[in-house]
């Protein structure tokens, strides 16, 4: 398959940076629709709840709202954290998202970790990885829009039928994100495509295969996006400057949460950005940023990478030089 590009927004609003909030997602907005013009195959949300920083909690109502400000790009969830949704809700949300949008809806689905929001939301922790499971079979069974019944353990009901139903046929898209064994092998099991974490090892994406065709299905007719950070600009140096301080943010926000959820976490925060591995950024020329695209693709099976666009904090003028430069300086490289 041809590479695609996308891009990954969270729409977060650090207390270093705070800004108004209509500001920030109107002018966010505005930059995902400018972007559809410029040649990117998509746009990914993320969501948590519960943070001082305003990370997105809501995907489906700016879903519907890029929606309405694009034409072109794919609209991707990466991810929606399946066991803190309602199935039946989650098929109804998404569906109208799809017929909204002329049927550009990407589904990419996870089993979440962070315990509070567990804790908060009354979902037992422990259930995650089932109620993944049960959401992605009842959801490709609602989107049929034909009477149902369904009993797994987390979920039972009898004769319900999902209306409207997804405009694609049989249904939009699912992912399945993750960077365990256990995230490859559902994918696999359930015929979704895979969205392994940045820092994934190679050898997930060859289980990832190999369990597609255990499970008896084409290999070749599923995709696997990769993320990263992405930061193009005329001066390297210069440009780590600019977003070091949104990259460590992010990086110890993550640490944070990781090392919440595990006691023997060895996720310490970072004092400084200079203690940042440089190289699992992609900060640099036009030149820089599609050598070293090359070279991951060289080295992993991916067919789709998805970037941030705007780190959390990081001014929209400076992030949208950077997506003019990838657009017209390494995106034709690769799809030209």
């Amino acid at each position: 398959m041809p590479l695609s590009f996308g891009l990954w927004y969270d729409f977060r609003n650090p207390a270093p940076w705070r800004r108004p909030w209509q500001r920030l997602y109107q002018e966010t907005l505005e930059q995902v629709a400018w972007a559809d013009s410029l040649g990117f195959d998509s746009v990914w949300l993320s969501e948590h709840h519960f943070t001082d920083d305003g990370y997105l909690p809501a995907l489906f109502p700016m879903l519907a709202a890029l929606a309405m400000r694009t034409s072109h790009m794919r609209l991707g969830t990466a991810v929606l954290l399946a066991p803190l949704h309602h199935p039946l809700r989650l098929a109804e949300d998404a569906a109208v998202v799809d017929v909204l949008s002329g049927g550009r809806l990407e589904l990419g689905v996870a089993p979440g970790y962070r315990a509070e929001e567990f804790a908060l939301l009354g979902v037992r922790r422990a259930e995650r990885g089932r109620r993944t499971d049960e959401t992605i079979e009842i959801v490709k069974a609602a989107w049929r829009a034909r009477p149902f019944s369904y009993r797994g353990n987390c979920f039972r009901f009898e004769d319900v039928v999902v209306t409207p139903p997804p405009l694609q046929r049989p249904h939009p898209p699912i992912w399945v994100g993750g960077s365990s064994q256990a995230a490859a092998k559902r994918a696999a099991r359930h015929a979704c495509h895979f969205l392994p974490d940045a820092d994934a090892p190679g050898e997930l994406y060859q289980l990832y295969r190999t369990e597609l065709a255990t499970n008896g299905h084409d290999a070749a007719r599923f995709r696997i996006a990769i993320s990263r950070a992405v930061y193009v600009c005329e001066d390297p140096e210069r440009g780590w400057r600019e977003v070091q301080a949104h990259y460590l943010y992010m990086a110890n926000r993550y640490r944070q949460w990781y090392a919440a959820g595990n006691a023997e976490s060895s996720h310490r925060p970072l004092k400084h950005a200079d203690e940042l591995s440089r190289d699992s950024y992609l900060v640099g020329t036009p030149d820089m940023v599609a050598s070293e695209i090359s070279r991951l693709r060289q080295a992993l099976p991916f067919d789709r990478l998805i970037f941030w666009a705007r780190p959390p904090g990081l001014s929209v003028a400076s992030s949208s030089r950077s997506l003019e430069l990838f657009a017209q300086q390494v995106l034709p490289r690769f799809t030209g």
